[in-house]
């Protein structure tokens, strides 16, 4: 049985790719991430699922959440999901280190 935090994490995730917050990640990284979202679409118990939470969340970790095309909306449900997990998304830094 999945439970709510798995399935907010996977539609935040499929929100945010389909948006391109992860345009920047290589064909293995990518279907590295795939894997983990048909393991979790087809498990029936949480321990098989808990066994891919860790790789997923590392690969949603690297999300570019400051893509012009990622809604307010994606990004709530992504901070929301996150939570879930104990997991906070750094906010975006706006100043330049002076060199």
């Amino acid at each position: 049985m999945k439970t709510t935090s798995y399935e907010l994490l996977v539609n935040a995730a499929g929100q945010l790719m389909q948006q391109h917050a992860f345009d920047h990640f290589t064909d293995e990284k990518l279907s590295r991430m795939y894997s983990c979202f048909r393991c979790i679409g087809e498990s029936v118990n949480n321990a098989e699922i808990a066994g891919v939470e860790s790789e997923l969340l590392s690969l949603c970790s690297e999300a570019n959440l400051y893509v012009e095309t990622a809604t307010p909306q994606s990004i709530h449900q992504w901070h929301t999901a996150m939570s879930y997990f104990g997991l906070t998304v750094a906010p975006a830094v706006v100043s330049e280190e002076a060199e």
